[in-house]
């Protein structure tokens, strides 16, 4: 008898990890769609994506050249901000543009060097032109975050009364 009830044990068991196994087998796929599903469907907006017709943020920049610069000090003027590196192969294609914006004197843009070292940028200037009225550095990236930049190159239409109009990527 004893022979028996432990056969009878073992059958059991492998019973209940057979019925263990097909739970997790169904269960892990439809956990994961479910996952998938929650994780798309979720507004996960960076930081100043929503910036469109909002104020922009307080700001201090440095320039490369080490002096600063303060929202307040380039206030009362339409504004383009562009963040742009040397390394960007699509800031090179976009540079064309912002040299044929840079005639319009309505319009003022303050560049922003993005994770980029001084030399390169100002030899990326050097060879395809200089277009803008104010240009600062973001060395770390950290600034550019303020702003809702989450790559590059990204520009922000600011007017005159630093309302974000328009946040182009």
């Amino acid at each position: 008898m004893f022979g028996w009830y432990d056969a009878h044990f073992y059958e059991e068991e492998i019973k209940i990890m057979k019925l263990l196994l097909k739970f997790f087998i169904l269960i892990i796929p439809i956990s994961f769609l479910f996952m998938f599903y929650l994780l798309l469907t979720e507004d996960n907006s960076y930081p100043g994506a929503d910036y469109d017709n909002q104020d922009l943020p307080i700001f201090e920049l440095e320039t490369l050249s080490g002096k600063k610069i303060v929202n307040s000090s380039i206030r009362d003027q339409d504004l383009l901000l562009n963040v742009w590196a040397s390394w960007c192969i699509t800031c090179r294609v976009e540079h064309p543009y912002l040299m044929m914006l840079s005639k319009n004197k309505d319009i003022k843009i303050l560049g922003i060097n993005f994770k980029d070292k001084k030399i390169n940028a100002l030899k990326f200037l050097e060879e395809l032109g200089d277009p803008y009225d104010y240009l600062a550095k973001d060395s770390s990236g950290k600034q550019s975050v303020n702003f809702g930049i989450y790559g590059i190159p990204e520009s922000i239409l600011i007017d005159n009364k630093f309302n974000i109009l328009k946040k182009i990527i």
